[in-house]
Formats: structure tokens, sequence, C-alpha cells
């Protein structure tokens, strides 16, 4: 008969009458570390003021051909309107909200890598709050909203910002404006169709509206970025043959002999037309309803000197009354988003 070790001992419900001391780590292990480049790149306007928010756009004419007839004067009444294209646009600020209660006797107990529950549980709030933000910033489908009684007010994402085919709304850039993205800086070409060409389009697109060569953030989902990693990748075309013999796909790459180190890796791509700094980012994705729905497949290409998160209110966190269960707060913000031209930018709109 085998030994009877202390852990084997029998038991009574919800009370172990093991022999054996436990062993508990004093830590707590959280690995999702998931960083919110937009949020922390992004530049912090001033106080919004209202919920209501809005900015001038502006543009200069096309170029205008041909002289004029010596001796021939202005006519001052059919002079042209330097601002004919100035035009306003608005969005609206959205309250983000977490909240959190630690209960009476919750807050008595000892817990391994714990020392405060409740100053434990505000940090976590915290971070969720920077992560709700950063995901309805980088929504591919949120509109604007006004508060009406029964709707919250909703800041337009940036993904609504940058979709041609939006009516004209508040937030949101119409079909026939001056200002909407390029024609071809907006694409929905699937994820596993994009090539060099097809991002070296979209950069001209947005060279067609801005003229200059320049830097731009792209935050994009991982799917997307590992199709920018693949460009280093050279594959194999079958060619038709009776006996269906299958290709075999050639890979060729530059490395120091010397080296121990296989890097596979695009950070940055330089086009014709600009330079993408690659951000990958797990909170790309669209809304259903209240649920956020990952989209590894979408991007932005974001001149950052054209984007602002401007706040109500920083977040803070408040004391909540406590009746006796246990110390309550509540974590909140209140930002919009500003896309100050969205002539200037390009979209990764593949399907998922």
């Amino acid at each position: 008969m085998p030994l009877l070790q202390p852990n084997q001992g029998g038991s009574v419900p919800l009370a172990s009458t093991s022999a054996a001391r436990e062993d508990l780590a004093d830590y707590i292990a959280i690995v999702d570390a998931k960083s919110t480049p937009f949020i922390s790149m992004s530049p912090k306007g001033k106080d919004i003021g209202n919920m209501q928010f809005s900015w001038l756009v502006d543009n200069y004419l096309a170029p205008k051909m041909g002289g004029v007839v010596d001796g021939t004067d202005v006519t001052v009444s059919t002079a042209s309107n330097p601002v004919v294209s100035r035009t306003r646009l608005n969005n609206y600020g959205q309250a983000f909200r977490r909240d959190l209660r630690v209960g009476f006797i919750a807050e008595t107990q000892d817990v391994a890598g714990v020392t405060d529950e409740l100053a434990n549980g505000i940090a976590k709030k915290l971070v969720e709050l920077k992560r709700d933000m950063e995901a309805t910033f980088m929504c591919t489908n949120q509109d604007a909203v006004f508060d009406n009684g029964t709707n919250a007010y909703l800041t337009g994402s940036l993904g609504n910002w940058l979709n041609a085919d939006n009516s004209a709304n508040i937030g949101a850039v119409a079909s026939g404006s001056d200002f909407k993205p390029a024609s071809g800086a907006v694409i929905t070409t699937a994820t596993a169709s994009i090539t060099e060409a097809v991002i070296q389009n979209v950069l001209t697109a947005i060279y067609g509206n801005t003229g200059t060569f320049r830097d731009y953030d792209c935050i994009l989902g991982s799917t997307l970025k590992r199709t920018f990693t693949n460009l280093t990748a050279s594959g194999a075309t079958q060619v038709a043959n009776t006996n269906s013999i299958a290709a075999t796909s050639v890979r060729t790459f530059n490395q120091d002999l010397a080296s121990d180190t296989f890097k596979s890796s695009i950070d940055i791509f330089e086009g014709d037309f600009g330079r993408l700094i690659l951000h990958p980012s797990t909170f790309i994705g669209g809304k259903n309803g209240t649920a956020f729905v990952s989209q590894a497949t979408k991007g932005y290409i974001i001149p950052m000197d054209m984007v602002e998160v401007r706040y109500a209110k920083l977040p803070q966190v408040k004391q909540l009354p406590d009746a006796g269960g246990g110390p309550a707060r509540l974590v909140e913000a209140i930002a919009g988003l500003v896309c100050k031209n969205p002539s200037g930018f390009g979209f990764f709109n593949g399907a998922t």
C-alpha cells in the first residue's frame, strides 16, 4: 500500500483537511500589456468647452492658366471670394466611465500580490478607461451622435471621418465634400491582396491632396502588419502544366554571415511619396452595439499633427457614497476626437 501523502487526506465542504502548507506567491501575473498608440501619440487639444465643438478647414483653388491682356482693368464686382472653400467641421465629446466597488469584508482581507484592493482596482480601471478611448477613436464605424435624452453623446471615430461614403452629418465628411480623403487613399482591398504597388498607390493619392513628402504614423492591426512584413518574401508563380507539379516558393534575403539573428520585420515603409511608421494595435475594429469587434486587417495612415484629442474632463477618480457595502469609485473622462482635415489621411479598409 503506498504511503499516504499529507495532501491526500480527506476534506469537508469548503475546507481542506490536508496538513500540507500551501505556497501562494506574493504577486499577480497579468500578461495583457496591449499598447494604446493613438492615445499615447496624439496631441492633446484645449478644453472642448461644450459637448459640440468645431474647427475650420480651407484649401487653395486649382492653378489658373492663361495671361492678362495689356491694359485690362480688374472688375471689382466680379472679384473672387478668397475663402470660398472654407468649411466648418464639427464633432461631439463623449463620456467614458468605469466603476468599481470593493466589499466591506473584501477590503479587510490579506490578498497575495495586493497591498490595497481599492487602489489596485482604481489602477486597473484607469487602464481600461484608456483602452475604451483608444478603441473608440480607432473605431471604423462609430457615427457622431448627440444626446437626445435616449441616446448618449458619441464622438465620431476616425473610421467615420475617413469613410468617403458617409452621408452628410456632423462628425462625418460628406461624399461631395472638398475635404474628404482622396478616392485612392481609402481602399477596400482584401489584406491578402495588398502589394507594394497598392501601398504606393495610397501614398500617391494622399500626395495628390497634400503635395508633401512626409512621415505618417500608420496604426494597423496585426494581420495588416504581417502583410507589410511579407512584402520582403518572394513567391513563385505556378505555371500550368499537365502533371500539376507544385511550384516551390523561394524566399531570398541578405544577411551578414556572422549574424546569428534572423530578422523578418518591416517597421518603416518608405515609398515615393511618404514614409509609413508602423504601429501595430489590437484596438482597431468595428462596433456592434456597445461591443468592440477587433479587425486586424484595418489600418489608418495618420499625419499626427492633423489630429487632436480634446477633453472636457481629464481622466479622474471620483468617490461614490458608501452605504455600508464597501468603498466605491467612479473613473471618468469626457473627450472628443478632432480630425483637422481628413483629406490628408489614408485608410486600409479591407474586409476582415
